[in-house]
């Protein structure tokens, strides 16, 4: 598919789409999507701070490296099921949608079930070979649990967004927060240690009950037999296993500074990088919500109106770059007393970090429009190739750049790999699209 990519009437066509965006539905749609993500992202960034505040900062570099597990995990999920629904369900006659999203349930929970299987017999194999391992499969077993439920509650809050039902997505997030606060405050009153295998099982213990809900007052069942399923799930594997490599990339380019700062100062160093990017973290609130919210309609205008869609990537694109580099200035500008807010002390080691992070943030903006748009197009495995070579090049400057200026340049590793990435991805809608001047 080609879309027109005319600069003449751009600017009256993106007039058109702002006033289009102020029609109720669509307003009420953003406002519950951003209260959800202030509720989900203003609940990790809350047991962040409470945890980078509580904990040793070895203990919180844990923490950080268990939580970057169950999002790849969840990352997985998303790439071989959740985003596969999402482009395919405006193709889906409507009276087969209900149905279709039962199938995709279905696939979330065999998925959960082979992982915890696998798990097991990971563990067993690692007692067997070194009874000393046994220390660590508790963490090991939260991680997992949490992981799992974690992209449970994911689906049912895409399937509200996908559906147009926001309210849905608000109340099984808000549901999962409430039980997680609700536990810590539980044991800070009993006086009972914290710890990161307590957190991660509060988490999957809020996340459970808020997916349970979801099922409750949704109107999915699941279907008795497997078969429809899993032939959903081999057509979603057409693209997914592509989608699925980008995520894999995408974490090792994410992830590269935690393990270049673990191999080398242990979870101390990764726990005071951590610290420091939870700085940028109230930003990020808002880019969930707007691919929420715009994701599902971006697939409708690739059916209904594709040469539209350039445009409304291109308004979001810069709408969201301007306002990370107006948080930046003013974050960096305020450092000092947020930093006391925040952390409860003054740390040097992580406010030098923190202006990094916002370089970071501000090429995810940029980044973020483009991937959306060829995930929309279907286009995963290009944008897996093309991420491929940009974790390529984040690992590559992280031990380059680790040698130059030491723990830093783990973090400006990742900002090198986001600035590829976007370079690389824009081009491609360039090209594919015939820009004309």
């Amino acid at each position: 598919m080609r879309l027109p990519f005319h600069t003449s009437g751009l600017r009256l066509r993106i007039v058109h789409i702002c006033h289009s965006f102020r029609r109720q539905p669509l307003k009420n749609a953003l406002l519950l999507s951003l209260l959800n993500q202030v509720i989900s992202s203003g609940s990790n960034f809350a047991v962040g701070v409470y945890l980078a505040r509580t904990l040793p900062l070895r203990e919180y570099g844990i923490y950080g490296i268990c939580y970057g597990i169950c999002m790849l995990y969840v990352g997985v999920g998303n790439a071989i099921i959740l985003t596969q629904m999402l482009v395919t369900m405006a193709e889906v006659e409507a009276e087969q949608q209900t149905a279709y999203a039962s199938r995709m349930l279905q696939s979330v929970l065999i998925l959960g079930v082979l992982t915890l299987l696998l798990v097991g017999l990971t563990l067993l194999l690692a007692f067997l070979l070194d009874p000393g391992l046994a220390d660590y499969f508790p963490t090991v077993c939260a991680v997992a649990l949490m992981a799992i439920l974690f992209l449970c509650k994911e689906f049912f809050i895409r399937y509200a967004y996908i559906m147009r039902v926001e309210r849905l997505a608000v109340w099984v997030s808000g549901l999962a927060v409430a039980i997680l606060a609700a536990g810590l405050a539980i044991e800070r009153a009993a006086g009972i240690p914290l710890t990161v295998i307590h957190v991660l099982l509060l988490s999957g213990a809020g996340m459970a009950i808020s997916a349970v809900i979801g099922y409750r007052y949704s109107p999915l069942t699941i279907p008795p037999g497997l078969r429809a399923s899993l032939l959903d799930f081999g057509q979603s594997w057409q693209q997914g296993r592509w989608a699925l490599g980008g995520v894999a990339v995408s974490w090792v380019q994410s992830q590269t500074y935690t393990y270049v700062l673990a191999a080398l100062l242990g979870p101390t160093g990764v726990g005071q990088a951590n610290a420091a990017r939870i700085f940028v973290s109230p930003f990020s609130f808002l880019l969930p919500a707007v691919n929420q919210i715009a994701m599902p309609r971006m697939a409708d205008l690739r059916q209904a109106h594709p040469h539209q869609l350039i445009r409304l990537v291109l308004l979001f694109t810069v709408g969201l770059l301007l306002l990370a580099i107006a948080y930046s200035f003013v974050l960096l500008q305020s450092l000092s007393v947020v930093a006391d807010l925040v952390l409860g002390r003054h740390d040097p080691g992580v406010q030098s970090l923190v202006w990094i992070w916002c370089v970071v943030v501000c090429n995810q903006m940029i980044l973020n429009g483009g991937s959306a748009m060829l995930q929309v197009l279907r286009r995963f495995r290009i944008l897996t190739l093309l991420s491929a070579a940009s974790a390529m090049a984040a690992v590559v400057s992280a031990l380059i750049l680790v040698r130059l200026v030491g723990p830093p340049g783990a973090i400006w590793a990742v900002a090198v790999g986001e600035v590829l990435l976007s370079f690389l991805v824009w081009r491609e809608i360039r090209r594919d699209h015939g820009h004309t001047g």
